[in-house]
């Protein structure tokens, strides 16, 4: 080979390794830019605070939320303030139900043991809380004293029954309606069976009387047997 076939050749290859270099730095930037594409910032995703999860369980209505360090950890009894476990994933709401159910503080949970109670004129006795007995006895309180059947209603009243005995739910005025209703059928039928079996004579007296407010004529009849 002469010495210009050689130099022909040498200014060759410079050639191609000038024209070849920009190919080589355009693949390594982009492979720079797709490593910084990669790459994530793990301190601020642990910086973020993990949000919380909505509660479902209606045992949240008898409890307060006790939270550490953002996460909930605990649940505080509204009636005795026992605190019980609650974490939404080691936890749940299974101690939360069983502490309800077992709460002698809870005035929604029937109690299967008496009360020792003294009636003025009788020996002692037990009471236990029977809410179709209350809501007769109220219906016959709306009768003898001649109240409102809107009476469980009253704003003053509710409250002093909420005190009194807050597991009875004062009946409403179209409630209240029905069982004075049923109550009238019922003492209407054992009167009629008293007649038929148990009394021979009945007598009865009259009297009327003038109402002062509307001055309407009433008729009143007493039986006497």
């Amino acid at each position: 080979m002469s010495e210009e076939d050689l130099q022909q050749e040498v200014s060759n290859c410079n050639w191609t390794e000038m024209h070849a270099a920009p190919d080589r730095n355009i693949k390594d930037d982009e492979a720079d830019g797709a490593a910084e594409k990669e790459f994530i910032d793990l301190e601020a995703e642990e910086g973020k605070k993990r949000k919380q999860i909505a509660t479902k369980s209606e045992m949240w209505d008898h409890y307060t939320k006790i939270f550490d360090e953002g996460q909930l950890v605990k649940a505080q009894c509204k009636y005795c303030s026992s605190q019980i476990a609650a974490h939404p994933v080691l936890n749940g709401t299974s101690g939360m139900r069983k502490h309800y159910n077992a709460c002698k503080s809870n005035p929604h949970v029937e109690s299967k043991q008496g009360i020792l109670s003294i009636t003025q004129g009788t020996s002692v006795g037990t009471w236990k809380f029977d809410p179709e007995l209350l809501r007769s006895a109220f219906a016959e309180m709306i009768i003898e004293d001649e109240e409102p059947f809107a009476k469980g209603e009253k704003p003053d009243f509710r409250k002093f029954m909420s005190v009194a005995c807050p597991r009875f739910t004062l009946p409403s005025r179209r409630t209240c309606t029905r069982d004075c209703v049923q109550l009238y059928f019922e003492q209407k039928a054992n009167l009629k069976l008293f007649f038929q079996e148990q009394c021979n004579r009945v007598c009865l007296t009259t009297d009327g009387w003038t109402s002062p407010a509307v001055r309407e004529l009433y008729d009143c009849d007493s039986p006497l047997y």
